[in-house]
């Protein structure tokens, strides 16, 4: 069973036990990379340069060299291009960290549904320090680790194949219960004698949730394609650990200028050696303290979809221990 550490705070306690496992997991690397989120410009709860020097003070003690790396995006925006990216990450001061690194070349992995572009800078490192900001996430409910490899390890046009692969189409026998229109986290869904698409990101949520059957995702489930694209990323790791952090948790995601309203209180930090099980603690925990899922409540979607499907492809386990530090 996976072991989580849960700390309140970028504390005394996080950064001892963060140097003692990173010392281990990344002994004998001269070179890892640091996946994370610069966010999108005008997004003021994603993360900061501060946020994150705390966690490169510790590899820099550790003597381990270390780059920033993310990939850039495929909707219109500063981040749709490596140098648009990279330009609006060092305005923001991510420079000062350390290295910051978009995109840099790509190599294929065949996954069952698509073949996943993974950005070659992660495969090239000695080790992968994949540091997430839990939030929440229209498509796949909550957003984490596995969300943070599955779209952010990958090419921009691997990113769209998910989006699009999840969309969905009419197959016939709508009974005009309008579940649909529903469960659509961006209400672009209207019934009439069968159901039109007027909006659609490629969640996927009408085609679990329909009673008829009478709707599919065009290639499979978005939490499937999306855990395949994380499974594709850590597949090329040659040594990996994961930080997350539990703060400035927005309804939506840190690729959005204005990610609406917090909709969980902050509540620390969590480390693991396990993508899935630091994605379910994270959810366990956010979830118990409210006492209800806040991520259906909000998007239409827990996001233990992508987790499920994670771990039926062996990247993590879902039960976990979780410890208190």
């Amino acid at each position: 069973m996976a072991e989580v550490y849960h700390f309140s705070e970028t504390g005394r306690g996080f950064l001892a036990k963060l140097e003692s496992e990173l010392k281990t997991e990344f002994a004998g690397c001269k070179r890892i990379a640091v996946k994370l989120h610069f966010g999108e410009p005008g997004n003021k709860t994603a993360f900061k340069p501060e946020d994150i020097e705390p966690v490169a003070g510790i590899l820099k003690k550790l003597g381990i060299d270390f780059f920033l790396y993310d990939t850039s995006v495929s909707y219109d925006s500063p981040r749709n291009s490596t140098a648009g990216y990279k330009k609006a990450a060092l305005e923001k001061g991510w420079g000062n960290i350390g290295e910051v690194a978009i995109d840099g070349g790509f190599v294929d992995v065949k996954m069952k549904h698509l073949t996943h572009k993974v950005g070659k800078p992660l495969a090239d490192a000695d080790g992968v320090l994949v540091v997430s900001h839990f939030k929440g996430h229209v498509c796949c409910g909550f957003g984490g680790a596995i969300k943070n490899l599955g779209m952010g390890g990958l090419s921009k046009k691997s990113k769209q194949d998910i989006h699009d692969g999840g969309r969905v189409e009419y197959i016939g026998g709508c009974t005009q219960c309008k579940t649909c229109e529903r469960v659509c986290p961006l209400n672009g869904i209207k019934v009439t004698d069968k159901p039109e698409f007027n909006l659609c990101y490629g969640c996927s949520n009408c085609a679990y949730s329909c009673p008829a059957g009478a709707i599919k995702p065009k290639i499979a489930h978005f939490d499937i394609l999306l855990a395949e694209g994380a499974g594709a990323a850590q597949s090329k790791f040659k040594k990996k650990h994961y930080v997350t952090f539990l703060k400035n948790m927005t309804k939506e995601c840190d690729c959005e200028r204005n990610p609406k309203m917090i909709i969980a209180p902050d509540n620390g930090l969590l480390i693991s050696k396990d993508i899935v099980a630091i994605d379910k603690a994270a959810y366990d925990i956010i979830t118990s303290k409210g006492k209800d899922d806040v991520f259906l409540k909000h998007n239409k979607k827990s996001g233990l979809e992508h987790v499920n499907a994670a771990e039926k492809l062996g990247m993590g386990n879902s039960s976990y221990t979780l410890v208190e530090g």
